[in-house]
């Protein structure tokens, strides 16, 4: 990684020799995370550089929230979308605080941040999980943190994830359902069998062929 393409500048657009550096020396070359979010599923190496980097972000890059730590802050999020991450509380701990960061970071993050934790969070962050879902900032999607409470399986879990077949994120609410083989919910799964929308009834409809009777 010595001879660094021109149209790369340290400090702008997302480019930051230090984390390119840190990523080579683990065998992770690349020149932007975003060259490694659009890439491989799992880069279970890098797992510690971007939570140590996603941890002091803001005293590494200081001042106001630019376009390139934007960049660089979203990179972070999304290569934590990985099961090498699976039960990492500290990786868990840093998703919660991107969506829940002041001022709020754009709705992409947090979409990206959620979808990590549906990856990554395991059955005991329920209580994590269930708060951030309660206490989400305006207009943040929800439907990665409603489709993890299917792994949790507990009566708990469930009547949460019952709670959003009448809301937004209804699919992933089914998905939770089947996933955690409910009891005492087909009732209420068999009214969205003539939902408006084709891919809520199809979803329905797979529910109730493999929900417990």
């Amino acid at each position: 990684m010595n001879n660094v393409p021109a149209r790369y500048v340290h400090g702008q657009h997302g480019f930051d020799r230090r984390i390119m550096e840190e990523l080579a020396a683990v065998n992770v070359p690349c020149y932007t995370l975003d060259d490694l979010s659009n890439g491989p599923r799992t880069i279970p190496q890098g797992i510690p550089i971007f939570i140590d980097w996603l941890a002091h972000l803001e005293t590494r890059i200081p001042g106001p929230e630019t376009e390139h730590r934007s960049i660089i802050r979203s990179g972070l999020i999304r290569n934590l979308i990985d099961p090498a991450a699976r039960g990492n509380q500290q990786a868990i701990d840093l998703l919660i605080a991107q969506v829940r960061h002041q001022p709020p970071l754009p709705t992409q993050h947090r979409e990206w941040a959620c979808a990590g934790l549906g990856v990554i969070a395991a059955k005991q962050n329920f209580a994590q999980i269930a708060d951030l879902l309660a206490n989400l900032p305006e207009g943040t999607p929800k439907s990665a943190l409603v489709e993890y409470l299917g792994k949790v399986k507990t009566p708990e879990a469930r009547d949460l994830a019952v709670s959003y077949l009448g809301t937004g994120p209804r699919e992933a609410a089914i998905k939770a359902l089947v996933q955690m083989k409910a009891t005492g919910v087909r009732h209420l799964i068999e009214p969205l069998l003539d939902h408006p929308y084709a891919s809520i009834r199809k979803q329905a409809k797979r529910a109730l062929e493999k929900l417990p009777s």
